[in-house]
């Protein structure tokens, strides 16, 4: 790979993607009909080995759909009655709150600074859903599993949680039982190409779905399901990234090592930067620091930006509110310890 992506997403891709990509053409899995026995069975297979791999809860139930935001939608149409929460400390978070207004009745938005935690105290106890995003890619900030139980705790029994894990589902160890509905795209720590995201569902979740019975639309919640009971999908899927996502998780050692070998880099990052006088953290308190995506402010972020890219090595722009002053950097499950030590080696060398 001649370019190395530390992008927040898309970011790198596994490197056995290559061969799995040739493999699938060869077998001819990107030409199989999305209702034959041969699907079936792929869908089958891969629902059956991220069961395993990423520890999901075996009344669960998992669904693939095109992207993060098309859940954004599936839960104001499918979940919401008339009424969702938005708890946000950045952009992501804000746009998904957004997103949701255009489509149901009410939706009640809770701001809450970068380096404070979530604000449990502050659930809106007549909201049909609480949405969280876990790790907002937009600052490198993360809700802890702790908070997310406060949360639960907090909720009235009828409350639904949603969780947006798009930057850490697949690389982060999470207790899915914390919350009704997760979901994540691949093109992060799945380390796939864009272009499908994983659906997780509490039977809570599902119990919702069909007591609202939403099938006005092509994506609802209950049309995905009736289809995933016989291991197909609600629409024509993308069958390659089904298959990579099939190939990678069966050579995958499983989340809680996958999980380890992340919080190892991030120590060796934290300690890096803290060398560094030139970089500064942009969250300030590490307990609300991702472990996935980390944000940095800097005095020239274009500079550092075009001194990595001089390398071959591709970083991520500020987002949002803090693009002018900071960078971002993946801290993946694809991205290689040689390549972290690349990047390292080139930082070292120009802003020491």
């Amino acid at each position: 790979m001649r370019v190395i992506s530390f992008y927040p997403g898309p970011s790198r891709v596994y490197s056995k993607v290559t061969e799995y990509i040739y493999e699938a053409y060869m077998d001819g899995i990107m030409s199989i009909n999305h209702r034959s026995q041969d699907f079936m069975k792929l869908y089958a297979d891969t629902r059956s080995v991220l069961v395993e791999k990423l520890d999901v809860p075996e009344d669960y139930q998992v669904v693939f759909v095109s992207a993060a935001t098309e859940c954004w939608e599936i839960i104001a149409q499918s979940l919401t009655r008339e009424s969702s929460q938005h708890f946000h400390n950045g952009a992501f978070g804000k746009k998904w709150a957004e997103y949701t207004d255009k489509l149901t009745s009410q939706v009640v938005s809770t701001p809450f600074d970068l380096n404070e935690a979530l604000p449990v105290t502050a659930v809106d106890l007549t909201a049909d859903v609480l949405c969280v995003t876990q790790c907002e890619t937009s600052n490198g900030t993360y809700v802890s599993e702790a908070t997310l139980k406060q949360l639960g705790d907090a909720r009235n029994t009828d409350q639904l949680i949603a969780v947006d894990a798009t930057s850490s589902l697949g690389g982060v160890d999470i207790n899915l039982r914390l919350a009704d509905v997760w979901f994540a795209s691949v093109q992060k720590c799945f380390g796939l190409p864009a272009g499908m995201a994983i659906m997780i569902l509490s039977p809570d979740a599902v119990r919702r779905a069909e007591v609202l019975a939403d099938k006005k639309h092509y994506n609802s919640l209950l049309w995905i399901l009736e289809n995933a009971s016989k291991n197909q999908s609600h629409h024509t899927p993308n069958v390659l990234d089904i298959y990579l996502l099939y190939r990678t998780q069966l050579k995958s050692k499983g989340i809680a090592k996958t999980d380890h070998k992340l919080t190892e880099r991030l120590k060796y990052w934290d300690q890096f930067f803290e060398d560094l006088d030139y970089f500064e953290w942009l969250v300030e308190n590490p307990a609300l620091r991702s472990k996935t995506v980390m944000a940095l402010k800097c005095p020239e972020p274009e500079k550092v930006k075009k001194k990595a890219r001089n390398a071959d090595f591709v970083i991520g722009n500020g987002y949002g509110p803090w693009r002018e002053d900071t960078i971002r950097i993946a801290n993946f499950p694809a991205i290689k310890g040689k390549e972290i030590e690349g990047l390292s080696k080139l930082l070292r060398k120009y802003f020491n």
